[in-house]
């Protein structure tokens, strides 16, 4: 597909938690499909080293690094900073996430209140600070959410209701900014390694392949089958599309039924 097909050339996004994984796939992706993007990361190193990978790859690519902390006030500073340097704003995926263990009868009150903050807040955040320029001449969000939004883990409880929050929070956006022209839509991401958001697609290659085999299409996934599915949600492609959530997970979700012993 061309960047004409996909309607992105001249689109100004901002990405953030884009300095690794799923996030760093998606920047590079919409930059190779003519999209001007802003990196954003709490690690201001981390936000420099994928820019200067873009660039190295598409020399008179429009990318910059707008690093901070998005669940920690900072909302409004990087979407000013990210409007300033693209000269506007009219696309925008909230990315950020962590995983922090642990079962909720044990779990800490702290570590559940930073989840939900980063995991869940800072997309709202964002969104908020971003809505006057994506108003101004239509445009789209997607959320990071995952497939534990609707597959709970063991295990990671304050996650598994973040990411279920994330899904809720892009339907009441979808028909709330709607009327304004914003498309709001999901993805929700299976076992995918090389990524702190989803740690649990990681590990050395037998494991992978372990994991491989109870997956329909019998394989993990990568950074950058998330990426193709959020460049086609901001995409002309998805004009009618909103306030979805599109499981990339090869399947996992749906095999549940599979698994149980006989």
């Amino acid at each position: 597909m061309t960047a004409r097909a996909l309607g992105l050339a001249g689109d100004r996004v901002l990405v953030t938690g884009g300095g690794s994984g799923i996030g760093a796939a998606i920047a590079t992706t919409l930059v190779t499909q003519g999209a001007a993007v802003a990196v954003n990361d709490i690690d201001a190193a981390r936000a420099d080293e994928i820019v200067g990978a873009i660039l190295t790859d598409v020399p008179h690519a429009t990318v910059v690094a707008v690093p901070g902390d998005v669940a920690g006030g900072q909302a409004d500073a990087i979407v000013a900073g990210a409007v300033s340097a693209l000269g506007g704003l009219n696309a925008l995926v909230n990315n950020v996430g962590v995983v922090r263990g642990g079962m909720l009868d044990t779990l800490d009150r702290d570590v559940w209140d930073a989840t939900i903050t980063i995991d869940l807040s800072s997309a709202f955040y964002v969104s908020q600070a971003a809505f006057p320029h994506l108003r101004e001449h239509g445009g789209a969000i997607v959320n990071t959410s995952s497939l534990t939004a609707i597959a709970p883990a063991p295990g990671a409880g304050a996650y598994n209701v973040a990411k279920a929050g994330v899904m809720s929070l892009t339907q009441h956006l979808a028909v709330e900014w709607g009327p304004h022209g914003i498309r709001v839509n999901a993805v929700g991401p299976g076992l995918i390694p090389g990524t702190r958001l989803t740690p649990t697609g990681g590990g050395d290659a037998a494991l992978r392949a372990r994991r491989g085999e109870v997956v329909p299409l019998r394989r993990v996934g990568t950074p950058e089958d998330v990426a193709d599915v959020v460049l086609f949600l901001l995409s002309d492609l998805a004009r009618y599309v909103t306030g979805q959530l599109v499981v990339v997970d090869g399947g996992l979700g749906l095999a549940i039924q599979t698994l149980l012993p006989v």
